[in-house]
């Protein structure tokens, strides 16, 4: 099955599947013994920094590798690529989505890039995501409330995004509607369902994201699902568990020099987070 018959049977049957961000290898292993766990189809993705850190080209061949070996569907998304150059390595590198983020752009500039992605991604069956309203924060452990990064944008309008979507091409439309990435310590989280609502109805035929899937309560996300979305981003939180654990080890093994006799607890806590979000989404036993 490609990604869109995946999103399409998810949006059909009312569950979503998570996207989760690899930044090393314990990470990437994590997240493929968590779906063979839960028997689910996965998405991991590469944000701009993770994707120069691990390389295009690997992230896409350890995809295949651990999908073969886990008998499970692995599929591959660039996250937040910010220009047509870090989208076409995407697409190059056999990605099976394309997330362009131009929502820090002026509005024409962002669309005439959007189109040029979905020109190229679509020739070869790939699948698009766009984004207008930045979703604020980023994937690290916040201090503060989420309200006061919340404030520093603007929800998406319904009739904006049905334009932009219909000139663009795009696929899938990153919402913005409470949902900033990152955890706060804070707390605040809150998803504004009516919103979504609104977005979902103005656009019945495309499928949305949700970012930012780390620290929003499990109900408000199952809630999110029902109403429309199929992609939920996770990155935060599989960060914490492993930074966590990991210092753990390393301070109860302070003789040890061979990391990967260290590295079994800390995946097992990635993984616990993984299999977590696989059960909140409905992804579970769907292969």
């Amino acid at each position: 099955m490609t990604a869109r018959d995946w999103l399409e049977k998810a949006k059909r049957e009312g569950w979503a599947i998570g996207a989760f961000n690899v930044g090393n290898l314990e990470t990437f292993k994590a997240i493929a013994q968590a779906a063979q766990a839960q028997k689910s189809p996965v998405i991991i993705e590469s944000s701009p920094g993770e994707t120069d850190w691990m390389g295009a080209d690997n992230i896409v061949d350890l995809a295949k590798n651990y999908s073969q070996e886990f008998g499970i569907p692995i599929l591959v998304n660039l996250d937040h690529a910010q220009t047509l150059e870090e989208c076409q390595t995407g697409i190059d590198a056999g990605y099976d989505l394309i997330h362009f983020d131009g929502s820090k752009l002026p509005l024409a500039e962002n669309l005439k890039i959007a189109k040029l992605v979905v020109e190229l991604a679509h020739v070869k069956g790939l699948v698009v995501e766009g984004e207008i309203d930045h979703i604020q924060g980023s994937s690290e452990v916040h201090p503060g409330a989420a309200a006061d990064e919340i404030s520093q944008s603007t929800f998406s309008d319904p009739e904006k995004a049905k334009q932009f979507v219909a000139d663009s091409g795009v696929d899938i439309y990153a919402a913005f509607f409470g949902n900033v990435h990152g955890v706060f310590l804070g707390g605040s989280e809150k998803l504004h369902i009516d919103v979504l609502e609104k977005l979902a109805a103005a656009l019945p035929n495309s499928f949305f994201s949700l970012h930012g899937g780390s620290g929003i309560p499990d109900d408000q996300v199952k809630e999110a699902i029902q109403k429309g979305v199929v992609k939920v981003n996770v990155n935060t939180e599989m960060r914490q568990a492993f930074k966590d654990n990991l210092e753990k080890e390393l301070k109860d093994n302070p003789a040890e020099y061979a990391m990967y006799k260290t590295e079994g607890p800390v995946i097992e806590a990635v993984q616990k987070i993984v299999e977590h979000k696989i059960e909140v989404f409905g992804s579970a036993g769907k292969i």
